[in-house]
């Protein structure tokens, strides 16, 4: 089981915790990738490991990654 009765209760009121917002996935059924697609998405792999080796990676930036999550998100329910 999953889902346990002290989860649905609240935080209490009055606490200082930092909380965050983030998308919560579930599982689905989706199509298996055809060789095309199979064979783009492992040269993109490589292409961002070749940059990632050359040093043209960037740093972990969580106030850039909440961001743009969060475009994301909205920009789904225009």
């Amino acid at each position: 089981m999953c889902f346990i009765a002290l989860m649905s209760f609240k935080t209490q009121r009055g606490t200082k915790r930092r909380t965050t917002m983030v998308p919560v996935t579930i599982m689905e059924e989706i199509p298996v990738l055809s060789e095309n697609e199979q064979a783009e998405l492992t040269a993109s792999l490589k292409n961002a490991e070749a940059r990632m080796k050359a040093g043209q990676a960037i740093d972990y930036d969580s106030k850039a990654f909440k961001e743009r999550l969060i475009g994301i998100y909205r920009a789904a329910k225009r």
